[in-house]
Order: structure tokens, then sequence, then C-alpha cells
């Protein structure tokens, strides 16, 4: 009975290091096999495992200030402002870059669109001077217009080649907002109905006028509608502008916004940056 362990530990000793080549085998082989079939470029770029996006090194498609200086340029030079500014019932504004650093990034329109290739620079806005008078508490709630400038990138596109539609009801909702909040006394309105008509293909690239205007206010109602014209690629005048969108909506001014005066004071375009006229 004794022979019988040892024999059976001579055995085992002498597969022991046969087993381990073979485990050792079978277990490189793959390793190997995997890393031959990588190309070397691929494993270069291969982040380190459990790497979290955040520990990602940055991209390098993040928009320098030059290229910022030239898409505003591109609106700033434009004979479209020039005429914009004659009128004197408006005034300019730029309401993005007014607002508070900390709530930009977490804003739809001045965060998330806003960059190169998407809202290449911070829309100018003209916005309805109204008297002191207009502007006492006791008023009857006024009607406002505005008109809005903008350029679009390369990288709001649906179609290819083609701006995206839900970009262009994005800035009809935008310029609405800021529109109606001159027609309430909170200075506060929320989208209630967006209807938007799309006339002619958006194209990338291009300046943008949105027109709005409150046609009709009751109470805590207002009623917007507006234009979206395409400006020529060129440097011809807006004649040859071409109507791409069309767009009509219904504002609330919520009760809340009376009894909130911070809130109210997010929302209502108080603190602007206006741009004296010459």
């Amino acid at each position: 009975m004794s022979s019988i362990p040892r024999s059976l530990s001579r055995l085992l000793r002498k597969q022991t290091p046969a087993t381990a080549a073979q485990v050792s085998r079978i277990t490189t082989v793959p390793i190997r096999s995997a890393q031959t079939q990588a190309a070397p470029s691929a494993l270069k770029s291969t982040p380190p495992p459990f790497q979290h996006a955040h520990q990602q090194p940055p991209s390098t498609s993040t928009p320098t200030s030059k290229s910022r200086d030239a898409n505003d340029d591109i609106i700033a030079n434009h004979p479209i402002l020039h005429t914009l500014r004659q009128d004197r019932s408006l005034k300019e504004t730029r309401p993005h870059l007014s607002m508070p650093p900390t709530l930009r990034p977490s804003h739809f329109v001045a965060g998330t669109l806003a960059g190169e290739g998407k809202l290449t620079s911070a829309p100018y806005m003209f916005l309805s001077q109204h008297s002191k008078r207009d502007k006492n508490v006791n008023a009857e709630p006024r009607q406002s217009r505005g008109v809005t400038v903008f350029h679009t990138g390369r990288h709001m596109c649906g179609h290819p080649g083609y701006v995206h539609g839900g970009f262009l009801s994005v800035m009809f909702d935008e310029v609405f907002a800021h529109t109606v909040a001159q027609s309430f006394r909170s200075g506060t309105g929320m989208t209630a109905n967006l209807n938007v008509d799309f006339r002619k293909p958006a194209l990338p690239g291009r300046v943008y006028v949105l027109r709005a205007e409150t046609v009709k206010v009751e109470g805590r109602k207002a009623w917007v509608e507006g234009t979206m014209t395409m400006m020529p690629a060129g440097s011809g005048g807006e004649e040859e502008a071409v109507l791409v969108a069309e767009a009509r909506a219904l504002f609330i001014e919520p009760k809340f916004a009376e009894r909130f005066p911070y809130f109210r004071l997010l929302l209502k375009p108080k603190t602007q940056l206006v741009v004296e006229k010459e």
C-alpha cells in the first residue's frame, strides 16, 4: 500500500515540468498572436488599461484664439451690422458673452453649440429699446422685436453639406426668448409652442440673419414670429439673401419668475454687453 503513493509521486514529479511547459505555451501563444496581429500604429494609439476619458490627453482640435478671431471677423466686418447699427430703435448686445462664466458651459447655445465648426462666435443681437415709461412695472405689456446675426460652421450638418434643421429651430427658440423678454415685466418667457417651416436648404459656412417680433401680447402670453435668411457668400447686400425658414411660437411668462429674483436674473438679458453706436 505504501508503494502506490511513492509511484504516484514519482509520476507526478516527472510530468510537472512538461505540464508547466504546456501551460506556458498555452498562455503565451494567444498573447503573442494578438500582438502580432495589431498594427504598430494601433498599438501606439491604444490607451493604457483602465484609462478614463478624462485622463486622455487633450484634443489638438481645440480652437485657438486666432481661429476664433477670424470667425468673429466674418460677422464683425459684415455690411449687415453697419445697417442694423443705423437703426436707433435697436440696442446692440451680445448676451452670451455677458453670461457668467460658471453658467456658460452648461448653456446649450452659449456652451454646447459654441465653438469652431459650430456656432463659431457669439451672435450679435439687436433688441428693441423702450422708453422709461414703457419700463414702468404698471405699464401694459409691450410688443418688441429683435434681429440676430450669427455664423454657422461646418459641423452642424444633418445631410452632408446642409445645416441640420434642429440647429435652426434652436436658434429660433433662443432669439425668440430674448425678444419676448422685452415684452414681459419680469423679463422672462418660456416656450410653450414652436413651429418651424423650412423653405430652402441652409448651407454651412454662411452668415445668417434672424428677425423676430412679438405680434401679440395678452397678459402672460406672447406670440412671436420670425424669419431666417442666409446671406450670400460674397459681399452682396441683404437683398440677395435667401429665406431658409420661418417660425412662430407662443411664450408664457411663468408665475414663479416674479417670486424668485435670482431665477429672473439668470434668464433676463439684463446685464448685457452693450456696444455704443457711433
